[in-house]
């Protein structure tokens, strides 16, 4: 009897088991916009269940991680969830990422495609929209990748048509001396009067108001309102407006105002019946990566609710703070004398309250009139008057640079570990960091490229009269900022790729040197990052540094310095 070929049995409906050639390593991708207008099946548990409903009919896909985005928007690629993913990409750990739909990637439809036909197909990555039923595996011809594309920018003219709706009404609101903040400022209440957010004053949080600018212009400090407040046991801003309570119970835990807050309503022009509003924007209306607006674009209109205090206490109040920088600028305390880079900025913690420890910047001034900057560290929590106040403590740069060399070289002579380890593992790490950036670059230099071509369509748009003088401008500007942002960033990356070499040349010169005792060598920022975790600094003056390295999964750790 002939055999019946492989072929003629999947024609018959037999099964037939056949291997997959290639196993993928998979990564579902996620996203939630915080839109109002989400449907419910865009939940990121519906995007995630749609995917993995997907991957179970497959023989040849296993899912590596699931990565999500909630609260973010599609106009960008900034976004954690997208970027973890990305890095995992690129370490080789998947191959194959899949998405419920493309609006879920990405609304910029550049960008979105940019990805789709260039970026993955260069890393070797399999990509899937799975309710759009689209596979870069599968692509047919152009009429597949025109409707992806098609699809890609009704997604990215959304998402643009509720960012102009979106900042068009907030526009409107601030015209109107609408509010359109969404806490009221310390001393009002906000109500809806019709479509419009009004401020109206607060009886007893307008007085504490009143109080504070009365304290200040009889000659209190900032401290010494910050212990009024304190001793009136008011609560703080924050916790009034959760809890409703203006003064603390007794019995309950009741802390400090900072000095910040006060100045904050020292110089809050709300207070005198005027509403600033729109000193900040975003790139995207989600209003994401915020950025200052100048002064002269903010939206300013005076008269809008009723004065908690005068004009004349106001302007009082802002001449004190101007006479305080105009004495400072005379003395010359406000000179500019560089500031260094705080090494122990990441690892440096008080042992006693476990709050980070800040670092304390003073000009020393001699004789010579020669001013010199000095440091020194100090528990956070030790100016503090209520119940988080710690024990006083304060150690200066120079102690405790030589107190850390000093375990540095202890730990070596005492444990296993050489510094010819540390050297070797400084080295991959730098490899691989150039690997990474390599391939951001890469990815650069084709964002760049595809906004230049973005741009010349745009421009033979206008001279056709398919889009107007001012939208031409706008995009021109849009463009321009994008490009300019993109070739920042391959510049600072650029630069790292051209210092990589050297810095670990010279973190691995330094532990060579500081090993063999040399006390001239010079701590840096990354050498500590390498070498540490965590510094902490004990009333009773000990230091102890804990180690971040390991050999033969023992933790060298713990080691404390007198």
């Amino acid at each position: 009897m002939a055999r019946t070929s492989k072929k003629n049995k999947e024609r018959a409906g037999l099964s037939v088991n056949v291997k997959p050639s290639k196993m993928y390593s998979v990564g579902i991708y996620a996203r939630l916009s915080v839109d109002a207008n989400e449907r419910k099946n865009e939940s990121i548990e519906t995007q995630i269940e749609i995917a993995k409903a997907f991957i179970s009919r497959q023989k040849d896909m296993v899912i590596f991680d699931c990565y999500t985005d909630v609260g973010k928007t599609g106009t960008n690629f900034e976004r954690e969830g997208f970027e973890r993913m990305m890095r995992d990409v690129r370490t080789r750990k998947i191959d194959c990422i899949i998405v419920k739909d493309l609006s879920r990637f990405g609304r910029n439809h550049i960008e979105t495609g940019n990805y789709i036909e260039k970026i993955f197909p260069f890393m070797g990555v399999r990509f899937i929209a799975v309710t759009d039923n689209f596979d870069s595996m599968n692509v047919s011809g152009q009429n597949e990748t025109l409707g992806v594309n098609l699809k890609n920018l009704v997604n990215e003219m959304y998402a643009k048509d509720i960012a102009v709706k979106v900042k068009s009404s907030r526009q409107a609101k601030w015209e109107q001396g609408s509010y359109t903040g969404g806490v009221a400022p310390y001393g009002y209440r906000a109500e809806w009067i019709g479509d419009k957010k009004c401020l109206f004053i607060e009886e007893t949080t307008s007085d504490i108001v009143k109080k504070i600018f009365d304290l200040f212009l009889s000659g209190k400090n900032m401290k010494e309102i910050v212990i009024w407040l304190y001793e009136e046991r008011i609560v703080r801003p924050m916790e009034y407006h959760k809890t409703g309570q203006i003064y603390c119970p007794a019995g309950g835990k009741l802390q400090q105002w900072s000095r910040g807050t006060v100045k904050m309503i020292l110089t809050n022009p709300v207070y005198i019946g005027c509403l600033v509003q729109g000193r900040t924007c975003g790139k995207d209306y989600m209003m994401r990566d915020r950025h200052d607006i100048d002064s002269e674009d903010w939206s300013v209109k005076e008269h809008t609710h009723e004065a908690i205090i005068s004009e004349d206490m106001f302007f009082e109040a802002a001449g004190k703070f101007e006479k305080s920088s105009v004495y400072c600028n005379k003395n010359g305390y406000s000179k500019r004398i560089p500031v260094d880079e705080d090494i122990f900025a990441d690892v440096l913690y008080c042992g006693d309250c476990g709050s980070k420890m800040k670092r304390i910047s003073a000009v020393k001034v001699f004789s010579t009139n020669d001013r010199v900057r000095t440091y020194s560290y100090n528990c956070s929590k030790t100016d503090r008057i209520d119940e988080d106040k710690c024990v006083s403590k304060s150690i200066t740069l120079n102690a405790l640079t030589s107190i850390v060399k000093q375990a540095i070289r202890q730990e070596f002579s005492l444990s296993a570990m050489r510094p010819k380890d540390i050297v070797e593992s400084n080295v991959r790490e730098a490899e691989s960091l150039k690997k990474e950036w390599e391939t951001e670059l890469l990815e650069l230099e084709r964002r760049i490229d595809n906004i230049t071509k973005l741009g010349s369509e745009q421009y033979l748009k206008y001279r056709l009269g398919e889009i107007n003088a001012d939208n031409f401008k706008r995009m021109k500007e849009e463009n321009s900022k994008k490009i300019a942002a993109y070739q920042k960033k391959r510049t600072d990356i650029t630069e790292r790729l051209r210092t990589i070499d050297y810095e670990t040349v010279q973190k691995n010169h330094f532990l060579r040197t500081l090993v063999k005792g040399n006390e001239k060598t010079e701590l840096t920022a990354e050498v500590i990052r390498t070498l540490i975790n965590r510094i902490e600094i004990y009333q009773d003056h000990r230091v102890k540094v804990i180690f971040a390295f390991k050999r033969n999964e023992i933790q060298l750790a713990g080691k404390e310095v007198i």
